[in-house]
């Protein structure tokens, strides 16, 4: 799993990196290419199976390929409030 160290905050952080964030959702080789250099060296995190990782959908992230084994995903929001429970909407 490569998650890059680039976080979106806050609105002027958007406005900051608008120009690699909208590349984001490129599907084409060359668009990937130019966004990986922009974004620099990914931190690298190796999951083991039974492990859950969580992390923000505005870090931009991507699954690295895997030869054996079948990858289990699910895309879900989790809201905190202070003395409220853990909210997971999916």
């Amino acid at each position: 799993l490569y998650i890059w160290p680039l976080g979106v905050r806050s609105r002027l952080d958007w406005y900051r990196n608008a120009i690699t964030l909208s590349s984001l959702s490129a599907q084409d080789p060359e668009s990937q290419l130019v966004l990986r250099k922009a974004l620099g060296t990914p931190n690298v995190i190796h999951p083991e199976p039974g492990d859950l990782v969580l992390l923000c959908a505005q870090r931009p992230h991507c699954a690295v390929g895997f030869s054996d084994g079948v990858r289990v995903s699910l895309q879900s929001f989790l809201q905190y409030e202070s003395e409220k429970r853990l909210l997971i909407d999916c």
